[in-house]
């Protein structure tokens, strides 16, 4: 996977007008959708009304749509904090997953490992979350869930995971 000015290549990109602002990407928030349809996802990051957004929709099946480039604002954190830095839109890369945070299947996680390499060899990238872990007031949010498999990402990056 490759990343070229701020999009992954050859991934479909579906703009999300719930954006804008320029960023520099230093955090990764992992989300699930709460929707397991994967076009029902998309019409919402993707409709103006939802007010809502992602820089990444990964499918249960590993399908990819890019939505926001990744040195724009994107709308996925709300009112949110970390390391005592307030409005955590403004410096992360939102990745919306499709699902409920029950189950995780191997092809959707595989994608994601794929897409957490090539953002940390593109960005100085210091922390990789889940959205629970940045919201405010704390417990407003449980996604990525206790179902979500840290081990293989801490694995990968333990520097990085939960920093």
């Amino acid at each position: 996977m490759k990343i070229s000015n701020h999009v992954i290549q050859d991934v479909e990109m579906r703009p999300s007008p719930n954006s804008g602002g320029i960023i520099t990407p230093r955090l990764v928030v992992i989300h699930y959708t709460g929707d397991n349809s994967l076009e029902g996802a998309l019409d919402w990051l993707t409709t103006p009304e939802s007010q809502v957004s992602a820089h990444l929709l990964n499918g249960k099946a590993g399908e990819l749509y890019q939505l926001v480039p990744f040195n724009v604002r994107a709308w996925h954190a709300g009112r949110s904090e970390w390391n005592d830095q307030p409005n955590v839109n403004g410096f992360s890369i939102g990745i919306e997953n499709v699902g409920y945070g029950d189950s995780w299947p191997g092809a959707q996680i595989a994608k994601l490992m794929d897409i957490l390499e090539a953002l940390v060899a593109a960005y100085a990238i210091e922390g990789i979350v889940g959205h629970e872990d940045i919201c405010i007031p704390d417990g407003r949010k449980q996604d990525p869930g206790p179902n979500f498999p840290w081990s293989m990402v801490a694995a990968k990056w333990p520097k990085l995971v939960g920093a």
